[in-house]
This record gives C-alpha cells, structure tokens and sequence, in this order.
C-alpha cells in the first residue's frame, strides 16, 4: 500500500488565548540504499510505508528512512527497529542492525558536469558504533521545518541464519512518544557469501593523516597503530583491503652484507588482517582476509644493496608467514616519462630481491615492461576509450591477463568540472548517483579485470582542513575520501572511531553483487552470469541508471542462486 504518512505531534494548550496551536506533521516514506536523498527534493508521488529487503547470509543489506516537517519544526525525532522473526521460531537479533544519522555536506561545487552543487548526504553516523559499542549523539534528532532528514538502516545477516521470510518492525517516536511503527520484511535467501572479497583490491590510507585529524597533532606511534587498526577493520568490513596502513615500517639494521628486520610491531598491524583474525567469531564477515598488501618502504634502505637485502628479507617473512601472495610492491604512480629508466631500473631491483615479488604500476601495458611489471593497472578511462579526450591515457597496445585497474579524477575533471567527455563514468563523488558509486565491480566483472586500485580513503585527512567541511580535491567532492573523522567532540562518545560514508556502503554493495556473480559463474556457468552482466552495463561509460533495474536484476540472480542451491542439497 503506498500513500501520503502525517504523523500528528500533541500540541500544548496556549494558557492565555485557551486556544490549540497547530499541530506540527511530519510526513514520512521509505526507500532504498541506491536513492540520495537531498534536504529540498519533493517527497514521492507514492510514499512507501514498507521496508522489503532480500539478502544472502553473511551479507549486508539496506534501506533508508525520510522524514520531513511539514509544517514546523519538530524538536526530537528518534527510530529504533525490533528483532526480526523468522520460519520456525529462528530470529535475526537487532544487535545486527545498525541504524545511522545521515549528515550533509555541503558541496561548493559540483565534481563534473553530472554534479550538483549544495547539500548531500554522506557521513554515517551511528546509534550504538560497531567499534566500541559506544552510544554517540546523533539520536534523538532535531526535525527543521520543510526539509528532508533521511536515516540509513544496515541490516547484517549472520551465516548461521536459516534461510526463509523474517519480519519486525521499526518504531517511530516523536518528542519522546512512540508515534508510528512500520513493518520490516527481510527474505533470507539460501546462499551465503565469503567473508573474504572474490575480488582483490587495494585502497589507500595514510595512518599519520588520519592521527592529524583525530587528535590535531602527532602523538605516538602507538596511537597511529590504534587508528590505523580500527580504519583497516572499517575497511575489511567493507571487503576492501588498505595499503599505506600506519605507514611505518618494521625496525630495519643493516650490518654489511646482514639485516636485521625486527618484525614485532609490523606483524601485531597487519598480521590479523591478513590471517583472518581480526574479525572475530562474534562480529560482522568473520574470518575475512585482506586480498593485498604493499611492501612498506624502509627510509634506512638507503643504497641499492641494501634495498635488495630488505626486500629478500621482507619476501622471506611473508612466505613464512603465508601471506606472500597477496604482496605487492606500488612501484610508480602514473610515471612520467622521464621517469620510466629509473622505474625499470627500480623494477629489476626488486626482481633481483625476488624474481616472484610482484611490482604494481598505475600504467598501461607495454611489452616492453614485461619482464619488469607484473600487475599493470591502467586508468578505467584508458581501458575502454571515450572519444574526445585521452590526455590521461597511453595507448593500450595490447590487453593482459591479470589486469587490475583505477579510476580517478579522470572521469570526473581534475580541476573543475568538465566538458561531455566527463559524463557517464562510474566514481566515488558525493554528488554521483548511488548507481554511478556501485557499479565498478560489475564493470570489472564484464572486462575480467582481477583487481581495483583506490589511491586514498581518506586523502582529506592530510590537507589543512577538517575532514568535516571540506573534502572537495583534485576537483572531485570526496575525491580520495570514503571516510570521515569520528571525534568525540563531532559525534559523541568518548572513543574516536572512524566514520563511514554512503559511497563506502555503496562500494561494499558493488562488491557484494560481485560474489552473486562468482556464485552463479560457478553454478550455472559464465555465459549465465554474462548475460545479467551486460543487461546493465554497456560499457565503461554506458551503464543502466536506474536503480530498480540493477535492484530487479540482482533479485533475479538472487532467486536463482537460492534456488540452484536448494537443488544441491
């Protein structure tokens, strides 16, 4: 049933007049996880009073509350969701639902010519954090008048969760009253998906950046390490992977021809994320694994020879350690030319180290490279070309396995907005779609790329300004910035967290549809899974817009799967 939803606040007697004052409205509806909704955009024709969600176990899975005054200011709106009941007795505990305050930034600019200028929802802030457990500040809220205030709801399902329909409800209190409750539905499908991402990536995150922002000043290594865990959890919990991490490297002395690398440290930051631990039993995408990690550069590796002794050591460990496969050496970042003889030069070193460490460059394949770069991870733009514009591009001489690739400020203008060869490029801009921020790994998926190279999560962080006010770089708002700064002082606690933001939910979406599609390769056949693929996508810069195609399509292949694997059992 869709229509208008009024709520009615009680109004209080004027005393002198003997006369009621009108009472405040707030009209209400609900939506999904794809849909921005901005302060001033008119409610919907139709306003759903449902939620109607499906999903996989071991799977997240979203919907969004609106709520807008309609005739005044409303002084406390809260929302709280129950348990979900489910067949034979089975319930989903709310303790998986994690419910979030959608706070605005307020862009200067638009980040292309797709762009908009003026308020957009990003940062997520939470009820009760996942991190600490701590309540923050945001409910209840303040509702002005004649604008909208969207609230984001993330339902996780566990992996034990029996498949089938569970049902609850979400409550809607009003200056402390309970006003309104809607029914939530939630369909379990019979698949559950890996913790670990079936596609490997690797995003940037700078440690030292993220302590300038939390506490105004460097402090300890110690606290850099804290934070870089709990920023490393936020991303494993997104299926991404970091690189940079704390930034600091193992203790490394050289005696002659001999190093002594004292690992103690180094291993306590990454060592979890790589063996799968630090995602315990208890919590969300348990047992999860990191799908790379760079080499950290040591500044006491001065001379080529001692490099060399530091690498070797370094790849002995991993080997050791069983994580050797997933490292990588970022060798150059886009070279120039007049940097290529030192890159190849560079390359060989760490080859003579170790004819298996692989060595990343964000460049086109040229064959003759071959011998010195083993993940060639070129522009998405340089990839599948647009007419009108290849300044950023090499030429593409011939296609690699293995190819892993970026997108940049390339789609979007790297110093303000651009012409028509920006518009129709996937990005993590604030002000692109929901669909424009999910869809890269169905585009990955369509060109057999094996991996996603994000320079930065929180690129913002170690500019002269707060995270919170201004995120706009390299003429993208959000460019290089996923997450935001939780401070005590900003969000209420006592313990800073990192903040999430709907572009770093709608990545994990992205992801998550990436498992549906392994899933159903494996089970029904690539040509199945192709098909499904290219009913959405195009090409790079031409995919459906829609969100209720890309929702009907993965209901689709969900259905599917449960079924198929109904069958096998």
């Amino acid at each position: 049933m869709h229509r208008w939803l009024i709520l009615t606040v009680a109004a209080v007697p004027l005393v002198f007049a003997g006369l009621r004052p009108p009472a405040p409205t707030i009209v209400w509806w609900t939506t999904h996880a794809l849909d921005k909704v901005r302060p001033y955009d008119a409610p919907p024709e139709k306003l759903k009073d449902s939620v109607q969600i499906s999903a996989a176990r071991n799977e997240f899975e979203s919907f969004q509350v609106v709520f807008r005054a309609d005739s005044q200011q409303v002084e406390s709106v809260d929302l709280e969701i129950s348990d979900l009941s489910g067949p034979g007795g089975a319930v989903l505990s709310r303790s998986n639902i994690t419910i979030y305050f959608e706070r605005l930034m307020n862009l200067p600019k638009p980040s292309s010519i797709e762009g908009t200028a003026g308020e957009w929802p990003d940062a997520l802030i939470p009820r009760v954090d996942r991190y600490i457990g701590e309540k923050r500040n945001a409910f209840p809220f303040r509702l002005l008048d004649k604008r909208n205030q969207p609230i984001w709801v993330e339902v996780y399902v566990p992996p034990s969760t029996r498949p089938g329909t569970y049902r609850g409800n979400a409550t809607v209190w009003i200056n402390e009253k309970r006003d309104v409750t809607l029914p939530v539905t939630l369909d379990v499908w019979n698949f559950a998906l890996p913790s670990t991402s079936s596609l490997p990536n690797s995003f940037g995150f700078n440690g030292h950046g993220a302590l300038r922002q939390h506490a105004g000043k460097y402090t300890t290594d110690g606290d850099v390490r804290r934070l870089t865990y709990l920023y490393t959890k936020a991303a494993l919990w997104h299926r991404l992977s970091l690189h940079g991490g704390s930034m600091i490297p193992p203790l490394v002395e050289f005696n002659g021809r001999n190093v002594d690398i004292d690992w103690k440290d180094y291993d306590a930051e990454v060592g979890p994320f790589l063996d799968g631990t630090a995602l315990t039993r208890s919590e969300p995408l348990s047992g999860a694994k990191a799908t790379s990690i760079d080499l950290r550069k040591s500044m006491a590796a001065q001379t080529d020879e001692q490099k060399v002794l530091y690498w070797r050591a370094y790849a002995k460990h991993f080997r050791e350690k069983g994580w050797f496969n997933r490292l990588f050496n970022y060798l150059v970042d886009e070279p120039k030319p007049d940097q290529f003889d030192d890159m190849v030069r560079q390359g060989r070193l760490v080859h003579n180290a170790d004819i298996e460490l692989k060595n990343l460059v964000t460049t086109a394949p040229r064959t003759e490279w071959n011998d010195v770069i083993n993940i060639w991870t070129p522009l998405v733009n340089c990839l599948v070309p647009k007419p009108g514009f290849d300044d950023f591009c090499d030429r593409m001489a011939e296609r690699r396995a293995n190819l892993w690739w970026y997108q940049s400020c390339a789609s979007h203008g790297c110093s303000g907005v651009g012409g028509e060869y920006f518009r129709g490029w996937p990005g993590y801009m604030i002000d692109y779609s929901g669909v424009a921020n999910r869809v890269m790994p169905w585009l990955a998926w369509k060109y057999d790329i094996k991996g996603e190279l994000y320079y930065n999560i929180n690129e913002a962080y170690s500019h002269n300004h707060d995270a919170w006010t201004d995120v706009y770089l390299f003429g993208g708002n959000g460019d290089g910035t996923l997450v935001y700064p939780g401070r005590p002082r900003n969000i209420g606690g006592k313990t800073d967290i990192p903040i999430e933001s709907i572009r770093l939910k709608l990545i994990r979406e992205g992801l998550e549809d990436y498992e549906y599609l392994t899933l159903l390769s494996r089970m029904g056949g690539p040509a199945m899974a192709a098909e499904y693929v290219n009913s959405l996508v195009t090409n790079a810069f031409t995919f459906e817009r829609d969100p209720g195609k890309l929702y009907e399509v993965r209901q689709k292949i969900g259905n599917k799967l449960s079924a198929m694997a109904a069958t096998a059992n």
